[in-house]
C-alpha cells in the first residue's frame, strides 16, 4: 500500500524532499526493527547518537517502526533496559546535474534522498549484542522550477545544492554533429 501511495505521489510530482527522506529512513529502519524483534525483546530505550539535524526524523520513524514490530520504546533508561543506539551516517538530499529529457526537451534534475543508519543493540550489562548498518536511496526526477516548492523552508538540512552546470547541453551535440558532417562532406567532395 505504501508503494502505491508513493508511486501516486511521484507521478503527480508532489513528493517533497522531506517525504523522500521519510521513505528512505523507513526503508533503512525496517530491517533494523526486524532484527530487534527477532531478539525477542519487548522493549528498548532508543538513543540517537551524533549531532545530525535530522536526528528527530530518525527518532520519530524508528519509534514508529519498532512499535509496529511489537517493541515498546522508552524515553528514559532503567537499569534493566536494553538500549538501541542509532547513528545517522548519511541523511539528506542531493541533486545531480541538470539534463534534458530529450534532444529539445525540458530541463530535469535527478534527486537522491539517502539514509544510512548504524545501529547497535546493547544489553542491560553494557554488552553489544547486535550491530547493523542499513541504508536506502530514493530517486526521482523533477523540473528545476519545482525545486523551490519541494524543498523545506524550515528544515534546511533536507535541501540539496543545485548545480548551475547542465549536462547533456543541446549546443554541444549539435556542434559536434555539424563538424563531423562538414568533414565527411569535405572528404567526399574533394575526391571528385
Amino acid at each position: 500500500m505504501m508503494t502505491v501511495f508513493l508511486l501516486g505521489l511521484a507521478l503527480t510530482g508532489s513528493v517533497t524532499n522531506l517525504d523522500m527522506l521519510e521513505t528512505a529512513v523507513l526503508n533503512a529502519m525496517e530491517p533494523v526493527a526486524e532484527q530487534i524483534s527477532a531478539q525477542g525483546l519487548e522493549s528498548v530505550v532508543l538513543s540517537i547518537q551524533g549531532e545530525h539535524e535530522g536526528g528527530w526524523l530518525l527518532e520519530q520513524i524508528a519509534t514508529s517502526t519498532l512499535s509496529d514490530a511489537g517493541v515498546t520504546v522508552f524515553a528514559s533508561r532503567d537499569e534493566d533496559c536494553w538500549t538501541l543506539n542509532l547513528r545517522p551516517m548519511e541523511l539528506g538530499v542531493t541533486y545531480a546535474q541538470t539534463r534534458r529529457s530529450w534532444l529539445l526537451g525540458g530541463k530535469q534534475v535527478p534527486r537522491l534522498a539517502s539514509c544510512e543508519i548504524a545501529a547497535t543493540l546493547v544489553d542491560p550489562r553494557g554488552n553489544v549484542v547486535l550491530t547493523a548498518r542499513e541504508g536506502s536511496v530514493i530517486e526521482s526526477v523533477v523540473s528545476p522550477s519545482d525545486i523551490i516548492i519541494l524543498e523545506s523552508s524550515t528544515e534546511r538540512w533536507v535541501n540539496g545544492e543545485l548545480s548551475e552546470e547542465e549536462s547533456g547541453n543541446i549546443l554541444e551535440p549539435l556542434v559536434v554533429t555539424g563538424v563531423v558532417t562538414a568533414l565527411v562532406y569535405l572528404f567526399y567532395s574533394s575526391r571528385n
